[in-house]
């Protein structure tokens, strides 16, 4: 009887130095030997081009020639998000594929016989061209997603969005509506439907920063939204294609964009939820609701592998003294074996007048609980690093 062959592990790289993050595209056998000097390794293998940039465009990236669909990333990266680091293993690289890496902020090209540690010491130098050239951070993409209709997303999406925009600074958050059939961030804003779903349809690879522009409303407390005029036949025009491209280019100019997303189901909800840092589903306190609630953060967590749980958030919270039928959150989620995130106060009467006024309720009322209750949220969301880097403006802007 044969004993099975068991291959030996890869060694970890001598001198233990680990690459924080990297995506690979390469063949199995070095893939394998990657993932020891990783702390964070993403497999791009079956992955198409339009994902990859999404869920990668601004980091990382080691493609192999030879492996199905190298050659693609590069040229699609090259055009559509030159601030991204790659590496590229090779022993004859073609000229054009040369050409492509020159658009790149910062690239490197390695033999085909090259070990970890030279790895490694192309991914250091690229991280500090990086860092230098300040092209290295990527933005933070959050997901809002009712399980039920009547929720209040886009109240909550456009509270975060204001909340965050307080904390980070004007200019650097971007409001998308994808209810592109029937959106009422517009209505709730007094705001601009400036998106031309059309063109964006009929040719999303035009799309680039300076176009995306031309379609953002800008609110005078520092949030640009990106809307659509209520059409509704705009959800046979807002194609994978189409979205996804959007979503990229807004990432590329905003450090912070928020999507607030139909609860029904488009051809690109899934790459979506499984691309973006934040996935919030947002469910009111009752049995139908967070039955469905839970459905949807698994159906979420599935998609998302390793990138993190969805986050499950009760809005439109009445206070104890209101409580009737209602029933305590710790028995809500004994009941749906789920850990609920975060809670929202309703506060109807400052939400009302925040949308006949088309401002945000912060705005209308401060002191709101709905308005404290979602900047606690924001601030729970954002890591650390991120909050130590938005209180210095803060401070700034104190001082003067």
């Amino acid at each position: 009887m044969f004993e099975p062959v068991l291959k030996p592990e890869p060694a970890p790289p001598p001198s233990n130095r680990v690459i924080p993050s990297l995506a690979v595209l390469a063949s199995p056998e070095r893939m394998t030997a990657l993932t020891t000097c990783c702390a964070e390794f993403s497999d791009l293998s079956g992955l198409s081009a339009s994902d990859i940039i999404l869920r990668h465009g601004g980091g990382l990236v080691l493609v192999e020639q030879g492996v199905d669909g190298y050659d693609q990333v590069i040229l699609t990266l090259a055009v559509e998000r030159p601030n991204t680091a790659v590496i590229v293993v090779s022993d004859q690289l073609p000229g054009h594929m040369v050409r492509a890496l020159m658009k790149l902020d910062a690239s490197d090209i390695l033999p085909v016989s090259a070990g970890i540690e030279e790895v490694i010491d192309a991914a250091e130098q690229l991280r500090e061209t990086q860092s230098v050239q300040g092209a290295g951070a990527a933005s933070r993409c959050w997901a809002f997603r009712g399980a039920v209709g009547g929720a209040g997303v886009s109240t909550l999406a456009i509270e975060s969005a204001f909340a965050l925009a307080r904390k980070v600074g004007p200019g650097k958050v971007c409001l998308v509506d994808l209810n592109v059939a029937d959106g009422m961030i517009t209505s709730f804003l007094e705001a601009v439907p400036k998106l031309d779903l059309y063109a964006l349809a009929d040719a999303p690879d035009r799309l680039d920063q300076r176009l995306l522009a031309a379609w953002c409303w800008q609110h005078a407390d520092g949030v640009s939204l990106i809307a659509a005029p209520r059409n509704p036949d705009a959800d046979l025009l807002a194609g994978e294609p189409a979205i996804l491209r959007l979503l990229d280019v807004a990432c590329s100019a905003f450090e912070y964009v928020l999507v607030d997303m139909p609860r029904h189901m488009m051809p690109w909800t899934k790459p979506i939820l499984s691309a973006v840092d934040e996935a919030i589903i947002v469910s009111e306190l009752t049995v139908p609701s967070l039955h469905a609630a839970a459905d949807m953060c698994r159906e979420a967590d599935a998609l998302r592998g390793d990138r993190g749980t969805s986050k499950l958030v009760l809005n439109r919270m009445f206070p104890k003294k209101r409580f009737r039928a209602e029933f305590a959150v710790d028995k809500a989620e004994q009941a749906i074996e789920r850990e609920i995130h975060t809670t929202i106060a309703s506060d109807w009467d400052a939400a009302r007048t925040a949308v006949n006024l088309g401002k945000p309720v912060a705005d209308v009322k401060p002191r709101s609980q709905l308005v404290l209750d979602v900047q606690k949220f924001v601030d729970r969301l954002l890591p650390e690093d991120a909050v130590a880097s938005a209180e210095q403006p803060l401070a700034r802007r104190r001082a003067k």
